[in-house]
């Protein structure tokens, strides 16, 4: 009785390292692109904050005629935990003329600055986490401005370093016609 032995065939180490090398250009291409994929969704949290705050401020405006940057005074209350600080550079509280008068003992709560501060601490309702290079947002260069002779104007800022491998941050503004601008891209 003659047995027939058949090959038992299996993968040499050359076809194993073809396999290994093509996986990883195919990672090297891809990584790229999904880093810029999660900082493209990073930026929407921007859009979402900005226009949650326009949205606030066209309402304070629409019953006192004026702008407000104080995020307790127009009611922009912010949750969980932001990568972008959000808001104005100085502290602006509606004139006198317009109506508008603190709650009874909110003096101290309302009158912070009207930005998220700095990670990780929780200011103004706001608690930052930092960066994708681990570093907090920089300092929020815009303002809300209450003029008589010119009317009431704002532009909010958004800003925060959303690419580990970009050391420039993402900046947002919009302006109190609406207009949303990314003034500095922070995808490289």
């Amino acid at each position: 009785m003659l047995r027939s032995r058949k090959s038992q065939g299996g993968f040499s180490l050359v076809e194993l390292m073809v396999v290994v090398a093509i996986i990883g250009v195919l990672a090297a291409i891809a990584v790229p692109a999904v880093n810029k994929y999660i900082a493209k969704a990073r930026q929407s949290e921007a859009k979402t904050q900005l226009s949650a705050l326009y949205t606030s401020e066209k309402a304070f405006y629409a019953e006192y005629n004026a702008y407000d940057s104080r995020f307790g005074a127009v009611g922009y209350s912010p949750e969980g935990q932001l990568r972008f600080n959000v808001g104005f550079s100085s502290s602006v509280a509606a004139p006198a003329a317009s109506g508008y008068t603190l709650p009874t003992g909110a003096a101290t709560n309302f009158a912070v600055l009207g930005f998220c501060g700095t990670a990780p601490a929780v200011t103004n309702g706001c608690s930052l986490l930092n960066g994708a290079r681990n570093a907090q947002p920089g300092a929020i260069t815009a303002a809300v401005v209450n003029n008589a002779a010119t009317g009431s104007v704002f532009t909010a800022q958004a800003r925060a370093n959303i690419m580990a491998s970009s050391a420039v941050e993402d900046v947002w503004q919009i302006t109190h016609e609406k207009i949303l601008t990314n003034t500095v891209s922070g995808i490289q």
